[in-house]
C-alpha cells in the first residue's frame, strides 16, 4: 500500500513561525533580513502548488518521494525555529528572566545565541531553494495557500454500481432490509415533499448490496410507479445525474444536453409518478449542488423516496435525510459463511484444519462483508496450512493488494480527506486496536504537535480541533462508545478496519511498539507509543534511537514505573508530547527542563506527589493533565510564569491545600479544574479576574474570603465558557476551618456575588453558610442549568425557585437542616407544569422536613423517573409522580408509604431502615405489576412480606437484607417465573424457603448469607435448571435439604 505524505498542515507551521516578529527582529540585527523574505517566498511558492502535489502523489512516485523529501526539511526547519523561540531561550537563560521576557526591545541583545542558528537556516534555504526548482518538473497547478476548497481528483475510485444482485449470495441483511422497506411504504412527511433516506456506514460494509435487496423487493416493486438506480461516485455534476435518471428511468439512451431540456424532460419523466430514486455512492458536500437537483425532482407525487448510500453522515444531513439508517457489520457467523463461499466454494468439508484457522481469520473482517470477501478470495488457492496461519498472524493491508479489496475500498474515504484530516487521522496510528478516544484529550494532541491550524487567528484551536474531529465522526472513522449527561459523545473508537487504514497510510514518521517487538531504523520516527504488556513494561532500548521523537506515550501501563528512565531526558530533546499517565511515577525528575519544546505532559493516575520546580522552565507547555494523583500535595511555586499554559488539570487532587501564587498571570489559562482559596492576596479569588475559564472549575475553601468583593472581583458571570461550578466551604463535610461567618452575611454576599454566566450547565454548592439563597438561582439567570447539587446548606429555611427551569434534569439535595416545609417557592409561578425536564430528584437528611406542598391544580414532575429520599424522619407525605419508574426511601417515616402507594408506574423499589411495620408496603406492591426490581433491607420489626410479592410476574431481582424478624418469604414467590436474581441475608429469624422453590425457573443467582437460624433447603432447589451462581455462607444450622 502506498502512503501519503502529508505535509500541508507542518509547512504552515513553518511559514508562521519564520513571519513572526521575533524572528524578523533578529534577522534584522544580524543581516539576514533579506534571506528572511526569500524564504518566506519560497515557502509560500511552495504552498501554492502543495494541495496537488498531496492529491498526484498516489500516482506518481517520483512526486512522492518530493514531499518525502520536503517534508524532512520542514521538520528540520520547524525545530530549528522552535530552538530559537523566545520561550525556549528564556529556559535557557533563567536567572535573567525577568530582563529577556522584554524581546521587543534593546535588550534582543541578550538573545546573541540566534547567531548560531543563521548559518543552518540559511542551509535550510538552500534545501528549499533546490526542492523549490524542482516542483517544476512536475507541472503542478497552483491554488491559493487560504483556499481550503478540495481539489481531488474526480476520476480516484470511480466504480460504477446497478440495481441487480444475487440475494443467494447476501446474508445477515434481512432485518436491515426490512427497516428500509418499512420506511419507503410509509407515507411521506407531507404532500410534495420528498422523503430522502440514507444508509450510511463505512466503506465495504454493503451499503449498495443493502440498496440493491430494497431495491428488488417486491413490495418495494409493487409500491412504486417508477424505479430508477443512479451510481453517482464522488462528481456530483448534476446535468451528468440528470442524464443517468433518465437513462435508467426511461430505459433509453438521452441525447439532451442542455439543463433547460434536461429539466423539462425529467419533469416529464417523473410527473404523476410515485418513483424511488437510488443515489448510489454519494460524496457531495455542497448544499446548492443538492438544491439544484432536488428542483428538477418535485414533480413526482406524494410518497416518492430518494435512497442514498454515504459514507458520511455529513452528506445525508446536507440531502435532507428524513431516516439515517446507520448499517452495523455482521455477525462473525455471517462473515464466516461470506468467507468460505469463497475460500471453499463447496468442499469446506475436505478442509477441517484449515476451517479452524480461518474463522480466526474472519475476525480481523471487524463485521465487513467486502473484507470477508476479499480473505476468501485471498485464501481460494492456498491449502497449505502454513499459508493461512501466515494470513491469521498478518496485518489485513500485507495480504492482498487487490484493486477490489477492503483496503483500496477504504482508501478511498482517505482519499477524499482534507489534507488537514488526514494529518489528525494518520496520528491516530500511533494507538492500538479497540483503544478508547477522549476527545478533548486526542485534540490537545493534535494541537501540541501542530496539527491544527487557525488561518486568520479568530477562532481558538480547541473550536478547530473539534471541528476537525468532528469531521472524522461524519465521515465515519470514530465510532462513538460514551456520551456525557447532555447527550454529548465524549469517547470513541476506530472499528478494526479503520485502525487498519490508519496503520497502512501513517508512513515512516510514526510508530506503535507493541508486544516486544524489535524494530530498525528508527532515525525518521517522530511519533511513537509503546503499548505496555507483560512482555513490555517500559521503554525499550531500541526507541532511543529515535532522536528527532516528537510524541512518547505510554498506553496501559502496569503502573510500575517508579522515575521516567534517564534515557527519555538525553535522547529525546525535541519531544512536544509526553504522556505517561497510569505508569505509577513517583518521581519527576529536575531534568524534565530539558524539554524545551515540551506542550503537552500527563501525568494523570501517577503516584507523584510535588513535582520539581524546573517544571515551570517549560515555557512551550500548553497542557499539564494531573487528574487523578491523589497523592499530590503541592504545585510549583512559580505556575504563573508558564504564559503559555492553557489546561492545568487537577481534578481528583484532593490532598492539594494551596494554589500557587499569581495564578491570575496565566492569561491564555482555559482550563483550571480547581481553585483553592487561600489567606494570601495572591491566593484570592481576584486571580480569577481575567481568566476565561471553560469546562468545569471546583473553587474550593470560599471561607477565606476575607472581603466580598473579592468574589465580585474574580468575574464569574463573565466567564461564558464555564460548564460546570462548584462553590464549596469548609471541607467535604461542610465544616469550616473557623467561623468567620456567623451570622451568614458574608456568605449571603460572596454566593451572591459569584453569580455565573447564564450559559453554565451544572451548579453544586457545598457547605454555604448564608440563611438564603441569593436570588439569580432561578430561570431567568440560570435558563440552561441541568443538573443542580445543594449540600450541606444548614443555615437556608427556603428551597430557591427552581420548578421553572427549563433544561434542569437533576436535583440533589442534601444536609438542608432548617427547611421545614418544601413550599410553592420552589416550583414558581406562571406556567402550568412545574419541573418539565426534570429526571432525578434526590433528599438525603432533612432532618426537620415535616411538609410537603402538593402541586394544586399544576402538572408536578412530569418527566420524573428517579426519586430518593432518606434520612427525612419527620416528612409524613409527598406529591403524586405518575411516570415515576424508581423509587428509593431509606430511613423515613413509615406514612411516607401511604403518600406514595398510589403509584403505578414503578419498575425499580428500594426500601430500606424503616422502624415500622411497613404496613402500606402491601398497597404499593399490588399496584405495581410492572416491577422488575426490589430491594427490601434494615427493617428490623418487619415480620412477613406482602402476599402480593407473588403477584409480581415481571419481578427480576428481590434482595431482603438485615430484617431480624422476618419469619418466613410469602408462599408466592414460586410463581416468580422471571426471577434471576434472589438474595437472603442476616435474617435471622427465617428458618426455611418456600417449599416450591422450583417455580423460579429463570433464576440464576441465589445468596443466602448469615442466617443463623436456617435449618433446611427445599428440595426444589435442585430443580433450578436454570442457576448459575449459587452461594451460602455463614448458616450455622444448615445441615439438609428439606
Amino acid at each position: 500500500m502506498q502512503l501519503d505524505v502529508v505535509l500541508s498542515p507542518l509547512l504552515q507551521v513553518v511559514f508562521d513561525k519564520l513571519a513572526t516578529p521575533f524572528l524578523e527582529e533578529i534577522t534584522n540585527i544580524f543581516g539576514f533580513k533579506e534571506d528572511l523574505k526569500k524564504l518566506l517566498r519560497t515557502v509560500r511558492s511552495i504552498q501554492t502548488v502543495l494541495k496537488d502535489a498531496e492529491e498526484r502523489q498516489l500516482t506518481d512516485r517520483a512526486l512522492r518521494n518530493w514531499l518525502t523529501e520536503l517534508k524532512e526539511v520542514a521538520y528540520e526547519a520547524e525545530d530549528l525555529l522552535d530552538e530559537c523561540s523566545p520561550e525556549v531561550m528564556l529556559s535557557g537563560n533563567r536567572n535573567r528572566f525577568i530582563e529577556q521576557v522584554r524581546v521587543f526591545v534593546p535588550s534582543l541583545g541578550n538573545f546573541a545565541s540566534c547567531i548560531n542558528m543563521l548559518p543552518k537556516l540559511e542551509q535550510i534555504k538552500e534545501m528549499l531553494d533546490v526542492l523549490a526548482e524542482e516542483k517544476s518538473f512536475f507541472n503542478l497547478s497552483e491554488v491559493s495557500v487560504n483556499n481550503n476548497s478540495s481539489c481531488r481528483s474526480k476520476s480516484r475510485g470511480m466504480r460504477k454500481t446497478g440495481s441487480l444482485v444475487i440475494e443467494s449470495e447476501v446474508f445477515g441483511r434481512e432485518g436491515d432490509r426490512g427497516r428500509i422497506v418499512e420506511q419507503l411504504l410509509s407515507p411521506g412527511e407531507s404532500v410534495g415533499k420528498i422523503s430522502v433516506i440514507s444508509i450510511v456506514g463505512i466503506g465495504g460494509l454493503g451499503k449498495t448490496t443493502l440498496a440493491q435487496l430494497v431495491y428488488n423487493d417486491e413490495r418495494v416493486k409493487k409500491h412504486f410507479d417508477l424505479k430508477i438506480w443512479v451510481c453517482v461516485n464522488d462528481d456530483f455534476d448534476v446535468g451528468k445525474i440528470m442524464v443517468l435518471i433518465l437513462e435508467s428511468g426511461s430505459k433509453s439512451k438521452c441525447d439532451f444536453f442542455g439543463m433547460d431540456a434536461l429539466q423539462s424532460r425529467l419533469q416529464e419523466l417523473l410527473l404523476e409518478k410515485r418513483y424511488l430514486l437510488v443515489l448510489d455512492d454519494v460524496w457531495n458536500e455542497d448544499h446548492n449542488e443538492w438544491d439544484n437537483l432536488r428542483t428538477s425532482l418535485s414533480s413526482g407525487v406524494e410518497g416518492s423516496k430518494i435512497i442514498v448510500t454515504t459514507r458520511s453522515e455529513k452528506v445525508a444531513t446536507i440531502m435532507g435525510t428524513t431516516y439515517i439508517h446507520h448499517l452495523e457489520g455482521l455477525s462473525e457467523d455471517n462473515c464466516w459463511t461470506l468467507f468460505k463461499q469463497r475460500a471453499f466454494g463447496h468442499n469446506e468439508d475436505h478442509h477441517p484444519n484449515l476451517s479452524t484457522i480461518g474463522k480466526q481469520i474472519v475476525k480481523k473482517c471487524g463485521g465487513v462483508p467486502l473484507a470477508a470477501k476479499t480473505l476468501g478470495s485471498v485464501m481460494r488457492f492456498k491449502r497449505e496450512e502454513r499459508e493461512w496461519l501466515f494470513v491469521q498472524e498478518s496485518d489485513l493491508w500485507d495480504v492482498s493488494e487487490s484493486d477490489n479489496g477492503i483496503l483500496p475500498a477504504l482508501r478511498l474515504s482517505f482519499s477524499h480527506l482534507a489534507s488537514h484530516l488526514k494529518g489528525c487521522f494518520a496520528y491516530c496510528s500511533i494507538f492500538p486496536r479497540n483503544y478508547i478516544f477522549k476527545k478533548e484529550k486526542l485534540i490537545q494532541l493534535w494541537i501540541a504537535e501542530g496539527l491544527i491550524q487557525s488561518p486568520e487567528g479568530r477562532r481558538s484551536l480547541e473550536f478547530i480541533g473539534n471541528e476537525y474531529f468532528d469531521d472524522l465522526v461524519w465521515t465515519s472513522f470514530f465510532q462513538a462508545v460514551q456520551r456525557d449527561d447532555h447527550g454529548n459523545i465524549i469517547e470513541y473508537k476506530m472499528h478494526n478496519l479503520i485502525h487498519d487504514l490508519s496503520q497502512s497510510v501513517s508512513g515512516s514518521e510514526y510508530l506503535k511498539l507493541e508486544d516486544n517487538s524489535i524494530v530498525r531504523g528508527l532515525s525518521l520516527i517522530r511519533h511513537s507509543s509503546v503499548v505496555c504488556d507483560f512482555s513490555l513494561y517500559t521503554i525499550p532500548e531500541a526507541l532511543y534511537e529515535a532522536k528527532k521523537l516528537r510524541t512518547l506515550i505510554l498506553v496501559f501501563p502496569r503502573g510500575d514505573l517508579g522515575e521516567v528512565p534517564s534515557g527519555v531526558f538525553s535522547s529525546f530533546r525535541y519531544l512536544r508530547v509526553l504522556d505517561l499517565s497510569g505508569s505509577g511515577l513517583k518521581k519527576l525528575q529536575e531534568s524534565i527542563s530539558s524539554f524545551i519544546f515540551l506542550r503537552y505532559l500527563d501525568l494523570s493516575n501517577t503516584q507523584v506527589e510535588t513535582l520539581p520546580e524546573e517544571v515551570c522552565y517549560l515555557f512551550n507547555l500548553q497542557v499539564m493533565n494531573l487528574s487523578c494523583c491523589y497523592n499530590l500535595i503541592k504545585l510549583p511555586s512559580h505556575i504563573g510564569k508558564m504564559f503559555k499554559l492553557k489546561h492545568l488539570i487537577i481534578t481528583g487532587c484532593e490532598r492539594l491545600t494551596k494554589m500557587p501564587a499569581l495564578i491570575g498571570n496565566l492569561k491564555y489559562l482555559r482550563t483550571l479544574s480547581m481553585f483553592i482559596v487561600g489567606e494570601g492576596m495572591d491566593e484570592s479569588l481576584r486571580e480569577l479576574q481575567i481568566l476565561n475559564l471553560g469546562g468545569e472549575l471546583n473553587i474550593r475553601h470560599l471561607e477565606n474570603v476575607k472581603d466580598a468583593t473579592e468574589a465580585l472581583a474574580a468575574n464569574m458571570l463573565g466567564k461564558r465558557n464555564l460548564r460546570s461550578l462548584e462553590l464549596s466551604w469548609g471541607n467535604d463535610r461542610g465544616q469550616l476551618n473557623r467561623d468567620n461567618d456567623f451570622d451568614g452575611t458574608l456568605g449571603y454576599e460572596v454566593l451572591n456575588y459569584l453569580q455565573p454566566h447564564e450559559n453554565l450547565k451544572k451548579l453544586f454548592v457545598k457547605g454555604y453558610r448564608g440563611n438564603y439563597f441569593p436570588g439569580w438561582m432561578n430561570v431567568h439567570k440560570l435558563p440552561n442549568l441541568t443538573e443542580l447539587v445543594l449540600i450541606a446548606c444548614r443555615r437556608c429555611e427556603h428551597l430557591p425557585t427552581l420548578g421553572q427551569l427549563p433544561f434542569l434534569k437533576v436535583l440533589y439535595l442534601q444536609g438542608m437542616d432548617a427547611v421545614k416545609i418544601i413550599g410553592e417557592e420552589l416550583y414558581g409561578s406562571g406556567s402550568v407544569t412545574t419541573f418539565s425536564s426534570l429526571k432525578e430528584l434526590t433528599l438525603i437528611d432533612f432532618p426537620n422536613l415535616e411538609f410537603w406542598w402538593p402541586f394544586n391544580q399544576r402538572e408536578g414532575f412530569p418527566s420524573l423517573v428517579k426519586l430518593t429520599v432518606r434520612n427525612c424522619l419527620k416528612l409524613h407525605n409527598m406529591p403524586c409522580f405518575p411516570l415515576l419508574k424508581h423509587l428509593e426511601l431509606r430511613s423515613c417515616n413509615d406514612r411516607i408509604l401511604q403518600s406514595v402507594s398510589d403509584l403505578a408506574s414503578l419498575t425499580i423499589i428500594v426500601i430500606e431502615e424503616f422502624k415500622e411495620q411497613l404496613v402500606f408496603l402491601e398497597k404499593l406492591l399490588q399496584n405495581n405489576a410492572l416491577l422488575m426490581s426490589l430491594t427490601i433491607g434494615s427493617c428490623p420489626k418487619l415480620r412477613t412480606i406482602s402476599p402480593n410479592l407473588g403477584k409480581l410476574n415481571n419481578l427480576k431481582n428481590l434482595t431482603v437484607r438485615w430484617c431480624e424478624e422476618l419469619l418466613s418469604l410469602p408462599h408466592g414467590l414460586q410463581n416468580l417465573t422471571s426471577l434471576e436474581s434472589l438474595e437472603i441475608i442476616e435474617c435471622h429469624s427465617l428458618i426455611s424457603l418456600p417449599e416450591n422453590i422450583q417455580g423460579l425457573s429463570s433464576l440464576r443467582s441465589l445468596s443466602i448469607e448469615n442466617c443463623n437460624n436456617i435449618a433446611s433447603l427445599p428440595l426444589g432447589l435442585q430443580f433450578l435448571t436454570a442457576l448459575e451462581h449459587l452461594a451460602i455462607m455463614y448458616c450455622p444450622k444448615l445441615d439438609s435439604f428439606a
